[in-house]
């Protein structure tokens, strides 16, 4: 995965990076509930990070299962985060080939994760594997951020974060050729009496929304709903957006195919 997270894991939550996450999960939740009429015990997210996602679907009662290749980034979760009572496993596995033990589940999670991804087959394998796992009538959900999405992080520049003993500063640059945008970090921690520097970078690359649309169709999926972050219809033909919202069903279970 194009990200330096065993440098970004210990500050990852700090500078917000885990805040798109955890602020959009509750809403995602209550729209799949509401309008998709969705209903389940067995969850599980696919590149969970430092587990903000994973845990508010645990503390609603559900057992959840966390994935994510980083160990640093589970080890964070780990340690920083009060999962005593909860349904909660952590599991540090390639997202884009899980084995057959998670057959039965539920909803499949994937936030923030999509534009890390190096390619469409990465992509495709992820499906595949969410569809392998799922019940019949069940859900995939993911966001993903546009190449427009991209394009206008990229003009966004300069410091991240501070406070008495972490300094971030960040640039950004939009590859057209590659539709990719490269974050730089430059991350500074107080030792005692010195500062000590440490550089990351993090790779994001855009895909068009029509072909994520079909590579979910190729999988076997029936595609519920293409949203904004609003849930308001996306036309992948005429709307604009930075970022956009993925409701896929398993067919099956009672649901129209």
């Amino acid at each position: 995965m194009p990200a330096d997270y065993a440098i970004l894991a210990s500050i990852y939550d700090k500078i917000g990076l885990s805040s798109p996450a955890s602020d959009f999960t509750p809403v995602l939740f209550s729209y799949a509930q509401t309008a998709q009429d969705w209903v389940g015990r067995r969850a599980l997210e696919i590149g969970c990070g430092t587990g903000a996602a994973a845990i508010w679907l645990a503390q609603r009662g559900l057992n959840v299962t966390g994935v994510d290749q980083s160990a640093e980034m589970l080890g964070q979760a780990q340690r920083t985060r009060d999962t005593s009572g909860l349904g909660l496993t952590w599991r540090q596995a390639d997202i884009r080939g899980l084995d057959l033990s998670f057959d039965g589940t539920d909803l499949v999670l994937a936030l923030d994760v999509v534009n890390d991804l190096n390619s469409l087959r990465d992509l495709e394998a992820i499906f595949s594997t969410a569809f392998r796992v799922l019940e019949p009538g069940k859900l995939l959900m993911f966001d993903m951020t546009t190449i427009e999405g991209l394009v206008a992080e990229s003009r966004v520049n300069g410091e991240v974060y501070s406070d008495d003993d972490l300094l971030v500063f960040a640039t950004r640059e939009f590859d057209y050729d590659r539709q990719s945008s490269l974050t730089r970090y430059i991350i500074f921690t107080r030792q005692q009496s010195y500062w000590m520097r440490m550089d990351a970078s993090q790779t994001r690359r855009g895909f068009p929304v029509q072909a994520v649309a079909a590579l979910l169709g190729r999988a076997g999926f029936t595609l519920s709903a293409l949203t904004h972050p609003n849930f308001e219809p996306y036309d992948p033909t005429s709307s604009r957006g930075e970022r956009v919202i993925f409701i896929a069903r398993k067919p099956g279970g009672g649901d129209d195919e």
